[in-house]
């Protein structure tokens, strides 16, 4: 066993050069929370540290030297997760889920990502900070939701109360007026009811812990919502917890409960025989007494009880196996990429818990296997609870040892035996009937990878034609060493992925896309141009005119990129060069210049075209390439240039280069390009 307190002690001696007196008491009452979900000595090291200042080698290499290069790795890694910077939050969230994703075969790192939150969560509402809002929006609709389907209640239920309180105020405060003004009531019938039960397991010789809750305003707010039920109807506002020594006292406890109170009919649940899908087990009934007054009572076990609270937190912190924790694993991989919890971040929550609360059937294979899924599941949804690849396959089912169609609904203890053939593949229209989420994200992935590879092929007939266009062109250039390095210049790791683009119109198959592919076949043609091309470029420069200067040359100064239509201003250097200025321009607010050499400037409006450069930020390279091709073909904007580069921890960064007329045209573009979910900031360069 560990000694939590005297580790984080030891952790607080270590801590003087890292920390001040402020920044300790934040890291020890991080640390707090982590040692509540009793993870292990290198996630307290990892938590504790998380706040620490390791940017300067000495520093990093120092901390190294204490806790060890790993944890160090560990520490950065979730400092970038903390620096992820999106001023949507839904755009925040898409970007954190597929981060999570990748971390995901790392528990421990989620769990401590967790605990953070939830203790930022808690500060950030103490200290009432302006960031609230948002992080609030983040705990409820991603980290809630992820520590649910982890089973991990102590961090989910405390997100979820402060959460609700910031995001729905006037909802919270009606429920928790309602509840204040009952809850000497409430108390009073637990108490009673505690020592009720505790006698009759006294009775019949049961050894347990009684604990009692009063509904939080949450949950009640969730059940108003999505039962359409009344307050008065809600059967568990008050529960009560038995905490048992064996599984065996588990099903005495509930027969000893039955035989002295009424059990109201259809609230029985045995969640100990068939686990629900985020592992919790337990018996749940609610029973009426002689009085009127409802209660659920759960029971379960101590061991039953801990995972309930940490779910597979417990499981890691206890090492109960690899086969256990591949199981967690798999569950929140499955969540994190299905696409229809997160198509609407808003609506997450609510999905998420309609699957937990619906009611479930058990289905058995041919040998004996027992599936649990949600009622109303189809052959379908069993097939590909038994395996993705039988899902696929799939042609008939047979029930109970009778032909059946596919879209038959599935009832507790139906002997299912799947028809499947290697010649087979999913069907669109089991879209309209199956039942569970995971089946519709498997049949769609089958979809989406198949779809990609015929588009594959269809693309790379398109460039094949292409190619015999210029066949004496490119010829000897078709297996250059420096082809693999052009493609990744366009943002496309391999042919493949070239043909794809292509058939997806994120890709036009131009001479100009062959000329980045091989630019060694064209250098000569493109030598000849470059006299015209600049010519004709100068020809289309916008025209200034400057108070006092008639025929003077000018130049658009680098440091604000003025654009035709904004508010200008002429500088004469001391060369004697007119610099044209942005009246915004943070150079000549800050500089110091000689006031006299600044010039009235205006711009000549006729119909000569400006070329602008715009840095575009986003995640995925390709879909923020075809958004904004797309968006300055919608505008009708000649596109001179795409170049990818390094953006660095903001992710893939693109410089389009485009012709416009005027500001007007570069804003309309510019609000194109943010209304894209592909794309998260533009800046103009």
């Amino acid at each position: 066993m560990i000694d939590y307190l005297k580790e984080k002690q030891e952790l607080i001696n270590r801590a003087g050069s890292f920390y001040n007196e402020a920044s300790l008491i934040k890291a020890s009452l991080l640390v707090d929370e982590i040692i509540e979900l009793q993870l292990d000595l290198d996630s307290m090291r990892t938590g504790f540290f998380l706040y620490a200042d390791i940017s300067h080698p000495l520093k990093r290499s120092e901390l190294s030297d204490i806790i060890g290069e790993k944890t160090v790795q560990r520490i950065e890694l979730l400092k970038r997760l903390s620096g992820i910077s999106v001023p949507d939050t839904e755009k925040k969230i898409l970007k954190l889920r597929q981060l999570f994703v990748g971390l995901s075969d790392d528990l421990s790192v989620i769990f401590i990502k967790l605990a953070e939150r939830l203790y930022r969560l808690k500060q950030c509402y103490k200290e009432k900070s302006e960031s609230l809002q948002r992080l609030a929006e983040e705990c409820l609709y991603l980290y809630a939701p992820i520590a649910h389907r982890l089973g991990i209640r102590k961090i989910y239920s405390e997100m979820e109360d402060i959460a609700f309180m910031v995001l729905f105020p006037e909802d919270y405060s009606k429920i928790y007026h309602r509840i204040e003004k009952k809850r000497p009531i409430f108390l009073k019938n637990l108490e009673d009811m505690t020592k009720q039960i505790a006698k009759v397991l006294k009775d019949n010789g049961i050894e347990a812990k009684i604990n009692s809750r009063v509904k939080k305003p949450y949950s009640i707010y969730r059940k108003l919502s999505n039962k359409n039920v009344t307050f008065d109807e809600i059967f568990d506002l008050m529960a009560l917890r038995v905490i048992t020594k064996k599984v065996d006292d588990c099903y005495l406890t509930l027969g000893a409960v039955h035989s002295h109170w009424i059990p109201i009919a259809g609230r029985f649940r045995d969640w100990v025989t068939y686990p629900k899908p985020n592992g919790y087990r337990s018996i749940q009934t609610t029973i009426h007494t002689r009085s009127g007054d409802k209660y659920e009572i759960q029971i379960r076990t101590d061991e039953m009880h801990r995972e309930a609270e940490y779910g597979s937190a417990a499981h890691w912190a206890y090492k109960e196996g690899v086969a256990t924790q591949d199981t967690w694993i798999m569950r929140l991989k499955e969540f994190l990429e299905n696409d229809e919890y997160f198509d609407n971040p808003h609506k997450l929550f609510d999905l998420l818990k309609s699957e937990f609360k619906r009611d479930y059937i058990h289905v058995l294979t041919p040998k004996g296997d027992i599936k649990t899924l949600p009622e109303g599941s189809t052959p379908i949804d069993f097939a590909f609870a038994v395996h993705s690849d039988l899902g696929c396959k799939v042609t008939g089912a047979s029930i109970n040892g009778k032909f059946a169609k596919l879209k038959t609904e599935l009832k507790s203890g139906d002997v299912v035996d799947i028809i499947s053939s290697n010649n087979a593949t999913p069907s669109l229209d089991w879209l309209s009937f199956v039942k569970t989420s995971r089946t519709r994200n498997k049949i769609m992935k089958w979809f989406n990878k198949h779809e990609r590879e015929n588009k594959i092929i269809e693309g790379k007939k398109t460039y094949d034609n292409l190619i015999k266009r210029y066949r004496n062109k490119v010829h000897d250039y078709l297996d250059g060493t420096d082809v693999k390095n052009n493609l990744l210049k366009l943002g496309v790791k391999s042919f493949d992925d070239l043909y794809f683009e292509i058939s997806g119109k994120g890709i036009k198959p131009s001479l100009q896309l062959l000329k980045k592919i091989y630019p060694k076949a064209f250098k000569k043609d493109d030598d000849k141009s470059k006299l015209n091309k600049s010519i004709n470029r100068a020809s289309k420069e916008p025209k200034i005119e400057v108070e006092g200067m008639d025929g003077l040359v000018t130049k658009l100064s680098k440091c604000c990129n003025p654009v035709k239509g904004e508010p200008i201003i002429a500088y004469v250097t001391k060369k004697s060069e007119v610099k044209i200025h942005s009246k915004n321009c943070q150079y000549i607010k800050k500089g110091t210049f000689d006031k006299s050499n600044f010039k009235k400037a205006e711009w000549v409006f006729d119909d000569s075209m400006q070329e602008v450069s715009i840095k575009v930020f986003g995640d995925e390279f390709n879909k923020m390439l075809k958004s904004a091709i797309d968006a300055a073909e919608d505008l009708k904007l000649p596109i001179i240039s795409t170049n990818r580069f390094n953006a660095g921890t903001r992710g893939s960064g693109l410089i389009m280069k485009i012709s416009i007329k005027g500001i007007d045209d570069l804003n309309k573009y510019n609000s194109k390009l943010l209304n894209s979910k592909h794309i998260d900031k533009v800046k103009v360069s």
